[in-house]
């Protein structure tokens, strides 16, 4: 370690004639400074520079070749890269070898760089952000370059060898001491760790003030002396780089920020990287004082910047400690773009119910009491802030999974590359509208994009009501289609004790179990659609007319109902006689939910006029859409433009298709039509032990179980269904309550679930109803 901190003395002329007789270079010397080296500029005639180094023979000949062979593969991977360019010898070889008094020299010749070096000035912070940038980009050229000599190096700037310069603690005046012992005690024990499980590869490890040119605009233009590279952990560029440029005229939290998401803008950092940058860029300051006392001990006096680096380290490793450890984590944690606090949920309950009550209101509805504190999800697991996970049952928004990586990344990616409005034309929603049409019934090719299926619903409702020129509706009993004031008036489960509105008429549930027809009606299906005649009859002589029905093709809140059929096809034949239109809600049935299409509406076999898709199509991502016939669009139109602000926007649509995607990918119709006929004959058989299971139904995967007091009677069960939820979860299981009488299990699992899973969930059930 020690033998290389002088450099070697060899003469001018003997330097001249080796450049002249190896290279065929002559002109005017320069001497440049160097730790290790001994370098000079040579002035050529031509007017142009390159830069000689007479490198130390103790340093190896392997080390040298592998610093050439870097540069080399930097000018093919990124020729725009401002380091040196490699000039090779006369004989093409990577380097020279002088022979001088008996000592061999390993000779590099390096292109000049243009620009003054940085040193003692200060980078304002749009140069410190570019700084980053070009620190990823050195990262990025040297991310294929393989050598086996750098991994092997004993560097004594090598970071993970830090530990070496532990006994030099005693050297530094004793004010020091006990912060380098703290800061070395805290790389032994946490960071060290750390580094070993990082992204590594070869590294510049030196990019410092005094090794980078800056231009006549304060940037810094190029990146000079490789003599530093080591094989190690890839964060160590940044690491050294943002403690080398502190500058005691800056203030260092704007230094570390910009340079850290400069970095990050072309490089993203993993996240254990941004959480040890601060205690890396510690121990980085506290090398120079080390190594200093180190040569110190040896009789080598530092030269050059060295000593100013010395003379800055502790007082800045001081000021850092001044701002605060976890101040300065949070900081380069939020330039990475990671939250500043890795865990920020409350670990208690009660804490974030308070906290949420007092923002958001006494009143708005959670799930469950004690209500559950979620902090995770990945595919059909949610995970609590205790850290216990539960089997998600319930939720259909996260449709292929709570935050399925290939989604996650479409999403993401999309979002650091563009997202803006339609009102451009953007690929993604050119791309996306095509794939929903090719995926629709014939006729159906004009796509309108909004952010979610309230504002979808409302859209087609406004559609039918001018195509029609009627303003009346139809919806199920107990209904959900939004939250928008005229989709509320199709939604009477919002309030069913209050829900009033004059121009919609309600229609009975087709439900075989308990229907208001009995469950022994012949030809069920055409009985029921047979009770829309009269709310028609109705409306047509209020003067409201029929604009349209709005159907979910699950029957969700209904109960999750398979419905009789041809029900819906004798529904929307009696609208259409009507002059209305037939809105197909597929925010919940829709994207293969039940299994046996990719739209619930044809499981029914009906055609509808309008499809209305919500944030399931985006998993989550707030995403809504009317897909309808052109002509209805037309006509719409003729009233005035229509716009959605960010409806079709960039990453909306993004996650849009990568949801089409993975449906696709992973075969997740037909999962969902296997893996539900699967869970309800475990829950079938559940009902021959229980006797509160009173009906078990539903198609592909969504499912619900009827709880009956009395089955002879079907006298609804709705305070057990409460306790069984409330058992279930304790099980670990979600499940919702759903249906008017509100005792049906309402089982609506993203549509990854798997036999295994549907396993999980029956057993639970089986627990939960022998508690009761």
């Amino acid at each position: 370690m020690l033998n290389t901190f002088r450099p070697p003395e060899v003469a001018l002329p003997a330097l001249a004639s080796f450049a002249d007789v190896a290279y065929g270079l002559s002109g005017t010397w320069t001497r440049l400074e160097g730790e290790r080296d001994q370098n000079f500029r040579i002035l050529l005639a031509d007017g142009s520079s390159v830069v000689f180094k007479l490198c130390h023979p103790a340093e190896g000949d392997e080390i040298l070749r592998c610093q050439a062979e870097a540069l080399e593969h930097i000018a093919l991977a990124d020729p725009g890269l401002p380091v040196p360019r490699l000039k090779r010898t006369l004989e093409s070889d990577l380097l020279g070898c002088m022979v001088h008094e008996g000592t061999q020299y390993p000779v590099m010749v390096l292109s000049w760089l243009e620009g003054s070096v940085l040193g003692e000035a200060a980078l304002s912070r749009a140069a410190l952000y570019d700084l980053g940038r070009l620190l990823a980009r050195l990262g990025l050229a040297l991310r294929g370059f393989v050598s086996g000599a750098p991994a092997e190096r004993d560097l004594a700037w090598d970071t993970r060898r830090v530990m070496q310069l532990a006994p030099q603690v005693e050297n530094l005046p004793e004010a020091d001491r006990g912060l380098a012992r703290e800061i070395l005690e805290r790389h032994a024990e946490f960071t060290t760790p750390l580094l070993r499980r990082m992204r590594s590869q070869i590294i510049h490890g030196d990019v410092h003030p005094f090794n980078a040119l800056a231009d006549r605009t304060g940037f810094v233009s190029g990146i000079i002396d490789f003599g530093d590279m080591v094989h190690g952990p890839l964060v160590l560029d940044l690491a050294n780089a943002a403690g080398d440029f502190l500058n005691p005229a800056q203030d260092p939290e704007e230094t570390l920020f910009d340079m850290v998401r400069g970095y990050r803008s072309l490089s993203p950092l993993e996240e254990e990287e941004a959480s040890c940058l601060i205690d890396l860029i510690e121990v980085r300051l506290l090398m120079t004082p080390l190594i200093d006392a180190l040569k110190s001990a040896n009789g080598i006096q530092s030269q050059g910047y060295f000593s100013s680096f010395n003379s800055r380290s502790m007082p800045m490793i001081r000021q850092l400690r001044s701002i605060g450890h976890d101040r300065l984590k949070g900081l380069l944690r939020r330039a990475a773009a990671f939250p500043a606090n890795p865990d920020p949920h409350p670990k208690l309950v009660e804490e974030a119910l308070s906290r949420r009550r007092q923002v958001m209101g006494e009143k708005l509805y959670v799930f469950y009491d004690p209500p559950l504190h979620m902090v995770k999800g990945e595919g059909v697991w949610l995970e609590n802030s205790s850290g216990r996970r539960f089997l998600d049952c319930y939720n259909n928004v996260p449709h292929v999974g709570h935050c399925h990586p290939y989604v996650t990344e479409a999403i993401a990616r999309q979002a650091k590359t563009l997202n803006t409005n339609t009102r451009y034309i953007t690929d993604q929603s050119i791309e996306y509208a095509e794939r929903l049409v090719a995926l629709s019934p014939e006729g159906l090719t004009a796509v309108v994009f909004v952010n979610s299926g309230s504002e979808a619903n409302d859209l087609a409702w406004r559609m039918a009501k001018a195509f029609t020129g009627k303003s009346g509706g139809l919806a199920m009993d107990f209904a959900y289609h939004g939250v928008s004031e005229s989709i509320d008036a199709f939604s009477p489960s919002n309030a069913p004790d209050h829900w009033r509105a004059p121009h919609i008429r309600l229609l009975p549930a087709p439900c075989l179990y308990r229907g208001v027809l009995g469950g022994d009606v012949a030809e069920p299906g055409a009985r029921y659609a047979e009770l829309a005649a009269e709310p028609i009859a109705e409306l047509d002589a209020e003067g409201h007319g029929v604009a349209a029905v709005m159907i979910d093709s699950a029957f969700m809140t209904n109960g999750i109902l398979d419905a009789p059929t041809g029900y819906l096809r004798g529904v929307a034949a009696r609208v259409r006689a009507a002059g209305g239109l037939f809105i197909a809600d597929e925010v919940q049935s829709g994207f293969g939910r039940m299994g046996t299409a990719f739209w619930g509406h044809r499981h029914h076999g009906v055609h509808p006029d309008f499809i209305t898709i919500g944030k399931p199509a985006g998993n989550g991502h707030p995403v809504g859409a009317v897909i309808t016939r052109p002509e209805i669009l037309s006509h719409f139109l003729k009233a005035g433009p229509f716009f959605s602000t960010f409806g079709g926007n960039n990453v909306a649509c993004a996650a849009g298709l990568a949801v089409l995607d993975v449906i696709r990918d992973e075969g997740l119709v037909e999962n969902a039509l296997a893996v539900g006929a699967y869970l309800r004959d475990g829950l079938n058989r559940l009902a021959a032990r229980h006797a509160l299971i009173g009906d078990v139904r539903g198609i592909g995967l969504a499912t619900g179980v009827e709880l009956v007091r009395d089955r002879k009677t079907k006298a609804p069960a709705p305070a057990e269904i409460i306790r069984v939820l409330n058992l279930l979860r304790d099980e670990g299981v979600l499940v919702g309550g759903e249906g008017k009488l509100g005792n049906v299990l309402k089982i609506r699992p993203p549509i990854v679930f798997s036999r295994d899973h549907a396993d999980l969930a029956v057993a639970a059930l089986d627990r939960a109803l022998a508690k009761l």
